[in-house]
């Protein structure tokens, strides 16, 4: 699906750029995407999806406090505030404005490759998650908007799955144990937000970072990787950077939390539940 004839001009006269109009990768992609006809080309995203109506962005609302749309530019100093020399160094992001009162972003255009999950991939995300997860952040949340203290993640994590539309799936709501601390997090981490170029790896698309524990961004990542030596790629370089952490008692809730944002598309909650528990 590629952005409509009509928007795409009404953002060419918006910008003053002769744009290229790209494809979505997803059904539910979050942005329109085009590339600027220019001699140093740029990637312009316009907000496609907003929390009324994705349940993504809807959980990131509900459960972080966070909308892309209510601090559109603040949200570009987020990569900046990062730790530094990452494996996988983000894009600078920066507001252009709002066309109708919907955000557009631009980004410096890449011509690398979407990463794919392997293992060389795997290696430098557990390098990359260790690097983010030395830094404890003061709790979980988003640093622009709301942040919480630790002791308030089991009450706030129930209150959203008791009123999620398919709360009956669960049975009982899982436990939610107080989290060990708060790190940053992409909750919807996958491979295709990096790129590899001639000139090395870049983190293309951050753009959903927040604060939340350790455990859940652990979990996550936990969901990712299906073959062995992926894993077992993962965790040696995750540990150069950072300690064992369990997950066992937390590993339900945070699932449940995955399930319900459609962090892994809109899967039987069986399927991701039955996920192997290998990671810590």
């Amino acid at each position: 699906m590629y952005p409509d004839p009509a928007l795409t001009h009404r953002v060419e006269v918006f910008t003053g750029h002769a744009l290229a109009p790209l494809p979505l990768a997803w059904d539910d992609s979050a942005n329109w995407l085009w590339r600027t006809r220019d001699e140093a080309p740029r990637l312009l995203k316009l907000a496609r999806t907003h929390s009324a109506q994705d349940p993504f962005w809807q959980g990131m609302d509900r459960l972080f406090g966070f909308d892309r749309w209510r601090c559109p530019e603040a949200l570009t100093r987020l990569a900046g505030a990062l730790p530094t020399h990452l494996p996988l160094p983000p894009l600078p992001l920066t507001y252009l404005g709002a066309l109708h009162q919907t955000p557009l972003w631009s980004l410096p255009w890449s011509d690398g490759a979407p990463a794919r999950m392997g293992e060389v991939f795997a290696e430098l995300l557990g390098s990359q998650l260790g690097h983010l997860h030395r830094e404890t952040v003061s709790g979980w949340g988003h640093p622009l908007e709301t942040v919480w203290t630790l002791s308030q993640w089991p009450r706030r994590a129930r209150d959203f799955l008791r009123h999620h539309p398919r709360c009956a799936d669960w049975g009982a709501l899982p436990d939610f144990p107080v989290p060990s601390r708060a790190v940053w997090c992409l909750p919807d981490l996958r491979a295709d937000q990096f790129l590899s170029g001639a000139t090395g790896w870049l983190w293309s698309d951050w753009e959903a970072l927040v604060w939340a524990p350790l455990e859940f961004d652990l979990c996550v990542a936990e969901l990712l990787m299906t073959e062995g030596a992926e894993r077992d790629a993962f965790v040696t370089a995750y540990r150069r950077q950072s300690p064992n952490v369990a997950l066992g008692e937390y590993r339900q809730g945070m699932r449940a939390l995955i399930w319900a944002m459609r962090l892994q598309g809109d899967i039987d909650w069986h399927i991701l539940e039955s996920h192997p528990a290998w990671l810590m």
